[in-house]
């Protein structure tokens, strides 16, 4: 069987105090976006995939991740893109 290495995701967390958690969106071999597919998460600045979103599942090509903040009513902050090359394909 093969084998899938984790990645973890960390981003600095927001000094708003209306932030009540953040939005990981991601793309398959494109921009990511406020229309991409995206998961709420709790008031947490570090995530491990692919096994800590149980929505995320890798195609195969290189993925781009963005991440907003969330305040009490839905409102989201700017995204903050996260660059780094991340490949989840099996050799």
């Amino acid at each position: 069987m093969a084998k899938i290495k984790k990645r973890r995701l960390k981003w600095s967390a927001s000094e708003s105090a209306q932030v009540v958690g953040y939005k990981l969106y991601w793309s398959e071999g494109g921009e990511v976006n406020y229309d991409s597919r995206s998961v709420t998460l709790g008031n947490i600045t570090e995530i491990v995939l692919p096994d800590g979103v149980d929505a995320f599942v890798p195609g195969g090509g290189p993925v781009v991740f963005g991440v907003t903040a969330l305040d009490e009513v839905g409102n989201e902050s700017d995204m903050i893109t996260l660059v780094a090359p991340y490949q989840f394909n099996v050799p």
